[in-house]
């Protein structure tokens, strides 16, 4: 039987196995995660072995360690007794596995900003849609006619958008006379 009690951080032994480390740039961010947001930590709570009177973390051991380094004396923690070694180990791997793939277009629509994602953890997903090389066609010279050339670009959403204009504005101070509209919706 699973119970969610709080246990004395010094209680809790680390599982000397796990595969997983991180580093002191990652320690901090998680520190101050779990101190912007303890709610959190109570979502995901570390997952403990009972066995021989001995609280052993076999998930969760680096929400430990922060939570440790931020002062905390206790940590909420689900604990079971007598977790055979197997159980503990997959558990252990799959509460640090990651499957699947990030859809750039749904994370720029929750209106965080680039820093507050980088914040998060997504600082390797390349969300700057402005930093890839555009490839241009060869020829992008338009019949001659009487109004100026123009480009259309449709964006995935409105923070797309807005994020692509900042972005405009600091590569036109380089040209003289180029105006640009921006609007949602068709014309």
């Amino acid at each position: 039987m699973i119970h969610q009690i709080e246990i004395t951080i010094d209680k809790i032994k680390l599982l000397e196995e796990n595969p997983r480390d991180i580093s002191e740039v990652d320690m901090e961010k998680l520190q101050n995660d779990i101190k912007k947001d303890p709610g959190f930590l109570l979502q995901r709570p570390p997952l403990i072995n009972l066995t021989q009177n001995e609280y052993i973390c076999y998930a969760g051991t680096q929400r430990v360690k922060a939570s440790k380094l931020n002062g905390a004396e206790t940590i909420v923690c689900f604990v079971e007794e007598n977790v055979p070694l197997n159980i503990q180990r997959e558990r252990m791997l799959k509460d640090n596995l990651h499957r699947g793939e990030w859809n750039k277009g749904k994370l720029l629509e929750l209106d965080f900003a680039d820093w507050e994602l980088d914040e998060m953890g997504f600082a390797e997903i390349d969300l700057n849609f402005l930093d890839d090389e555009p490839e241009y066609p060869d020829d992008l010279t338009a019949p001659k006619k009487d109004n100026p050339p123009t480009i259309k670009i449709t964006f995935l959403s409105t923070n797309q958008m807005n994020k692509f204009e900042k972005r405009l504005n600091e590569v036109l101070k380089d040209f003289e006379d180029v105006t640009y509209s921006v609007s949602q919706g068709e014309l």
